[in-house]
């Protein structure tokens, strides 16, 4: 076991690595003199990197994992390897930020056929770049500038594609613009007559003409012959942070562009795209032509498992082997992971399987929580205990999880759901509902326990095992749902706040059940016991009829929207009933026509939260960088560091902080350069928990 300084000669070491597993965006890890070490601490799902063997062979794929995953250190990784290959390139394009530079360009601009022909002019300028700049030294001739500047003046312009678009909008005054579209570097360039009225309440029209969307078959083409006679055989496309565009915006990339190149060019581009699970369109690809592997534990070893327990071994090693490479690879070999915990409180196998059910195996949340855990052990000479783990996992659940899932229902212009905004609070509600159910669950147990009435003879057992001086250990942190209602619980595990442990066989004949665990910190934060006893058939724990929320869940969402009638005010709780309403569309009591209406039960108050909420959303990127520093506050960075970490150019960002500074979000110190940090306005308006809701 290492003394208090041995700990503290390689302290900054340790924190680095631990660090280094936070980084989003374009996640690369370098070294002291920049050169990257994803070859080093790449650790895969498998022992035999299958996820990485999947990404650069000649298949189209889908990553599907939640933030974190390590999506993007995978096309890293991928980058790396098929760079050793002669005939083959890689090309990384991160979505996200092409809509960003579309919006910066055009911010009144609007109509889907104008964002449509300026995502073209940015993707194939993407790539043509890429390639520039991975193939400049090779190209023995001009063919391939040429095809950058033909490009970008527009000459593989689908010439039989003619579209107008009327925008109008009322205001004040009134602008008649004539425009002209031309395509150069810069993108579409508008040539405008104007004139000008006053008056009240006035139309404004903008008439765009002969914008016409690029051929894509004939620039591939080019593309291809191009670079066939450099001995390129091949162009991956790394797709990434494909989820953060919205369902609109996805339509577009996957319908003009990405579709076409997979059904004709599958044997040239290899597409990889990176996305959130159920939050993918992808339109009309034939889905044998695009094949997915998720990244999140559960979906990754049941189908290489027999039973749960073994699920859980698989993604506990996996965790113990991310860990132990990065402490290896960051220490200089100076330290194994066993010797950074206490193992005289408990086991090392122990701490292993804490921080999975901390982490749930995501490399980025194990980050955060060892981070959060580094300050109170081994900065200061001490090491790592359960309580510091646990201690992390609650600061790590109120201080990130809950404000980005706060943050981006409110603030982030890209969230979409299957649902709409004012549905993602009914989770927000249905996630205290569940809370207070688990609660209740316990407290009814012991109850009953006490006054001699308990019959279930498992949970006796439990809590005669467990029984402890200042009352009970009594776990009621998992329960099970039929498995056809999961889409009720895609939002909320897609931020961490449930995670997705199991699926089983249902006592109904032919139903399957699956089996989620409210978060970790989640269960310290309000006091539920966590876990599930160690007895002889302790698997049969979560089976317990007590914790099956099939019923509760959806009646908890329907509870919170009232469908009433307006003329006599009869309330359609009977969905039955409801449905005879939906067939003929007379209210059953009073039979008026079409007089049933739906209405969500928070009322007025949160319709004007919502309107105000909106008013204040922000481009995605501005509320990366809030998030970044919300993260890190009390520390303050510069744009280099800040773009490092979010994956954006610094000046992207100074520049964005230009917008920031004024609004009062941000601000700086100035030593050598400024140095930018949150402020406690951006803090209250972004990170606090503006979601309480009345009580229903």
């Amino acid at each position: 076991m290492m003394d208090e300084i041995a700990i503290l000669s390689v302290s900054e070491k340790i924190e680095t690595a631990f660090k280094s597993m936070i980084k989003s965006g374009r996640p690369d890890v370098t070294d002291e003199q920049n050169n990257s070490l994803i070859p080093n601490v790449y650790v895969d799902l498998y022992e035999n990197n299958y996820v990485l063997r999947q990404v650069i062979d000649d298949n189209h794929t889908l990553l599907k994992g939640r933030k974190g995953t390590g999506k993007s250190t995978i096309f890293l990784r991928a980058e790396q390897e098929l760079l050793q290959s002669r005939d083959k390139v890689c090309i990384y394009i991160n979505l996200q930020s092409i809509y960003e530079e579309i919006r910066t360009a055009n911010s009144d601009a609007s109509g889907n056929i104008l964002e449509q022909y300026q995502t073209y002019c940015n993707f194939f300028a993407e790539i043509i770049t890429s390639l520039a700049q991975r193939l400049g030294r090779k190209l023995k001739n001009n063919e391939f500038e040429q095809l950058i500047t033909d490009v970008q003046q527009g000459k593989y312009i689908d010439a039989d594609f003619r579209k107008s678009i009327e925008i109008t909008k009322t205001s004040q005054s009134e602008q008649n613009y004539f425009m002209q579209g031309n395509l150069d570097s810069k993108g579409l360039q508008l040539a405008a007559n104007t004139t000008h009225k006053s008056g009240d309440n006035e139309t404004r029209s903008h008439t765009m003409n002969e914008l016409r969307l690029f051929s894509i078959h004939e620039i591939v083409g080019k593309i291809r012959t191009l670079l066939e006679k450099q001995g390129i055989n091949y162009i991956y496309l790394f797709l990434d942070d494909f989820s953060e565009l919205s369902y609109d915006k996805q339509t577009i990339v996957i319908d003009s562009i990405v579709a076409p190149i997979i059904s004709s060019y599958n044997t040239f581009f290899k597409v990889k795209i990176a996305a959130y699970p159920s939050r993918v369109y992808l339109g009309n690809i034939d889905s044998s032509k695009l094949l997915t592997h998720s990244l999140d534990f559960y979906d990754v070893y049941e189908k290489s498992a027999s039973n749960y327990l073994r699920v859980e071994e698989l993604a506990m090693d996996y965790v113990e082997r991310t860990l132990r490479k990065r402490i290896y690879v960051f220490t200089d070999g100076q330290v194994d992971l066993e010797e950074i915990f206490d193992v005289s409180r408990a086991s090392f196998k122990e701490y292993i399987k804490v921080l999975f059910y901390c982490s749930a195996g995501i490399p980025r949340s194990l980050g955060y929580i060892l981070t959060y855990c580094y300050l109170s052990s081994i900065n200061q000479g001490k090491l790592i205990t359960i309580a510091n783990i646990e201690s992390a996992a609650e600061k790590y659940y109120t201080d990130n999880i809950l404000p980005d899932f706060y943050n981006d229902v409110r603030f982030k212009q890209s969230f979409y759901d299957d649902k709409t905004l004012l549905d993602q609070f009914t989770q927000k509600y249905l996630v205290d509902q569940i809370v207070s159910k688990m609660q209740a669950i316990k407290r009814e147990a012991v109850d009953s326990y006490t006054k001699g009435q308990l019959k279930s003879q498992i949970f006796i057992d439990t809590l005669e095992k467990y029984r402890k001086t200042t009352g009970y250990w009594f776990p009621t942190s998992h329960f099970y749902i039929d498995k056809d209602l999961e889409p009720l619980l895609k939002t909320l595990e897609l931020y961490f706040i449930v995670n997705k442990f199991n699926e089983g066989s249902s006592r109904e004949p032919g139903k399957k059940v699956s089996t989620y665990g409210l978060n970790y910190g989640l269960c310290l934060d309000r006091k539920i016991d966590y876990g599930r006893p160690t007895l002889r058939r302790s698997y049969d724990y979560w089976r317990q009829e007590s914790f099956d929320l099939s019923s509760f869940i959806p009646a908890t969402i329907s509870g919170v929207e009232s469908r009433c009638c307006t003329n006599c005010g009869k309330e359609y709780t009977d969905d039955l009933e409801y449905s005879m309403y939906e067939r003929y569309h007379r209210c059953l009591s009073c039979g008026k026509e079409n007089c049933v209406i739906s209405q969500k039960k928070f009322g007025k108050d949160l319709d004007d939260r919502i309107k105000t909420w909106k008013e204040q959303s922000l481009p995605n990127h501005y509320i990366d960088i809030l998030r970044f520093l919300y993260n890190h506050r009390g520390e303050s960075f510069s744009a280099h560091e800040i773009g490092q970490q979010i994956d954006r150019h610094h000046l992207s960002i100074t520049k964005s902080m230009d917008k920031l500074k004024p609004l009062g979000y941000v601000d700086y110190s100035t030593k050598d350069k400024r140095f930018y940090y949150i402020t406690d306005k951006a803090i209250q308006i972004f990170f606090s928990d503006g979601t309480q809701l009345v009580t229903l």
